[in-house]
C-alpha cells in the first residue's frame, strides 16, 4: 500500500471531518430511513440503485429505481477473492446507471441475503470518493414492501451519466500495515464473523474445530448489527453506539474490521462510518492471514455459562 497506518488515520480522520461537515446540516449518516427516502423521490439529483438480480429488479422495484449487480463491484484474481475493482471500472458502472456529478446514490437490497453485498458497494463507493453522497436505505426493499408503498416492475430509461473519477479514498489496510499495527493502542481489531469462526469451536454435526482468530481481535458479528424480530433492519444509532463501544471501539481510535475475505465486514464497516468512526477493512482478511501463516488464536473452547 506504501503508507503507515499513522498516515492512514489521518487520511480517513481528515475525510470523517469533511464528511460529518456536509452531513451535520443534514442530520444524518449513511444510514436513511423509509421515509426520508419516500420524501426524497422527486428529487431529480437522487439515484435509487436496486442491488440485487435483474430477474428481483424485473419482478418488484422502487419506482425510478436501477439495477446494479453487487459481485460487478468485486474482483478476485488467483489468490484472494472480493478485492476492490479498478476505479474507472466503477464510473464506467455508475455512468451506465445514469450517475450523474451531482447525483446522491441511494443503495437499496433487494433482500435479506444482499445486505453484505450491498454494503461492499458501500465500501467500493466510499473508496470512490462518494461516501458523502452515498446512503443506504435501512431495511432495504423487505421494509419497503412491508410499509406497502409504491413499488412498480417497470424499467427506468436511463441516460448515460456524466459521473467522473474523483481522488481514491483509503478504506483498506494492508496485511503487512495490519501486522505491524495490530497491538498499536490508536487501533481496535475487530472480527466480525460468527461465533464458530471466531473462537475455532466445530460447526454444527462437525467434530473437529478449525479456524479461530487473528492475534488480538476483539469478537463482534456483523449479524449483531440487525434487529433480532426483523433482521432485514439496522439497529437504531443508540443501539449500535453502545455495541461498538461495549466491543471496545472508540471513536478516537480507529477501528479496522474483518471477515472471512472481506465481505460480511463490510455491515461493520457500514455502520462505523454511519457513526463517524474512522475505520479500514483488512480486505485480505482471515482468508489472507491463514494463508501466510500468520498468528493466530484458536481454536479454544467457550466458557461454560453459570445457568
Amino acid at each position: 500500500m506504501g503508507k503507515s497506518l499513522s498516515q492512514l488515520v489521518l487520511i480517513v480522520l481528515a475525510f470523517l471531518i469533511v464528511e460529518c461537515d456536509n452531513r451535520m446540516s443534514e442530520g444524518r449518516g449513511n444510514l436513511v430511513s423509509t421515509d426520508w427516502l419516500q420524501n426524497q423521490l422527486s428529487d431529480p439529483s437522487i439515484i435509487v440503485l436496486h442491488a440485487g438480480t435483474e430477474e428481483g429488479y424485473d419482478t418488484l422495484h422502487i419506482p425510478g429505481a436501477r439495477v446494479i449487480i453487487p459481485r460487478d463491484f468485486v474482483v478476485s484474481n488467483d489468490s484472494m477473492s472480493n478485492e476492490l475493482p479498478a476505479m474507472d471500472s466503477v464510473v464506467n458502472m455508475l455512468k451506465r446507471a445514469g450517475v450523474n456529478k451531482d447525483s446522491r446514490i441511494v443503495l437499496c437490497y433487494e433482500n435479506e441475503r444482499l445486505i453484505s453485498r450491498t454494503a461492499r458497494v458501500f465500501l467500493t463507493l466510499t473508496h470512490a470518493g462518494l461516501a458523502d453522497r452515498t446512503y443506504l436505505m435501512n431495511g432495504g426493499l423487505p421494509a419497503w414492501l412491508e410499509e406497502e408503498r409504491e413499488t412498480t416492475a417497470l424499467t427506468t430509461d436511463i441516460s448515460l451519466g456524466n459521473l467522473e473519477a474523483m481522488d481514491p479514498v483509503e478504506v483498506i489496510i494492508s496485511t503487512t500495515d495490519l501486522e505491524r499495527e495490530r497491538w498499536s493502542p490508536e487501533v481496535v481489531l475487530i472480527d466480525a464473523r460468527r461465533d464458530e469462526e471466531y473462537h475455532g469451536t466445530p460447526a454444527s454435526g462437525e467434530e473437529e474445530a478449525e479456524g479461530g482468530h487473528i492475534e488480538g481481535a476483539y469478537f463482534l458479528p456483523y449479524e449483531t448489527n440487525f434487529m433480532e424480530e426483523k433482521s432485514y433492519l439496522f439497529k437504531s444509532d443508540a443501539e449500535l453506539e453502545k455495541l461498538f463501544r461495549d466491543a471496545g471501539m472508540d471513536p478516537g481510535r480507529t477501528t479496522v474490521v474483518y471477515c472471512g475475505s472481506g465481505i460480511r465486514a463490510s455491515v461493520s464497516y457500514l455502520t462505523a462510518s454511519h457513526l463517524g468512526y474512522p475505520v479500514l477493512l483488512y480486505d485480505g482478511s482471515y482468508q489472507e492471514w491463514e494463508r501466510l501463516d500468520l498468528p493466530l488464536t484458536g481454536p479454544v473452547d467457550l466458557p461454560v455459562e453459570n445457568e
